[in-house]
């Protein structure tokens, strides 16, 4: 189990005990430093078919003077500077799907599919695989396994386990509600 998987169940059983609200729906990280600007054009393009090739919705993402904090080995990392790219929306129940790169070429960023389905997971998992030749080093942290392993079962299994686990909070819990979409497009797996 991963850090990151073993941390949603944590989460989840942390709402279990009394926490407002929860995140623990199988969720896709992904950060990369692309190989030059010509590459980040490339990555746009190819973002762009897919979300049209899928019935997507695609809008620009682009900010002109961004502050945000990444968080590189473990690290808070500031950066300060433009932010260009595009925002999918692939199900009106999954996040969105950012894909915005910094003046230094670097993009970080994750989406939740949990409530998306597995069909979701798998597409966005698809283009992440296009998109690898075009970056120095592309990490994806895949809470399905399937950028892994490419099995469905296993991603199945994965979406599966965290339903039951909500349900089961829900049932125990009178008045928990869940899914809840946010302002922001992310999803609060539970919600009290």
């Amino acid at each position: 189990m991963s850090l990151r998987r073993l941390i949603s169940c944590v989460v989840v059983a942390g709402f279990a005990l009394g926490a407002q609200a929860a995140w623990a729906g199988v969720t896709v990280h992904y950060e990369g430093k692309a190989h030059d600007r010509s590459a980040v054009d490339e990555i746009m393009s190819i973002v762009r078919a897919e979300a049209v090739r899928n019935g997507w919705e695609i809008k620009d993402a682009n900010v002109p003077a961004a502050s945000i904090t990444r968080i590189i080995d473990g690290k808070d990392i500031p950066y300060r500077g433009p932010l260009n790219g595009v925002v999918l929306f692939p199900d009106p129940m999954c996040e969105p799907l950012y894909f915005q790169f910094g003046s230094d070429l670097f993009m970080q960023d994750f989406v939740k599919t949990q409530f998306g389905g597995p069909d979701v997971h798998v597409s966005i998992i698809e283009i992440l695989r296009k998109l690898k030749p075009f970056f120095s080093h592309l990490k994806v942290e895949d809470e399905g396994d399937y950028w892994s392993t490419g099995n469905r079962k296993t991603l199945e299994g994965h979406m599966q386990q965290v339903n039951a686990m909500i349900q089961e909070i829900k049932r125990a819990r009178p008045g928990v509600r869940g899914p809840v979409k946010v302002e922001s497009g992310r999803i609060l797996d539970i919600l009290q």
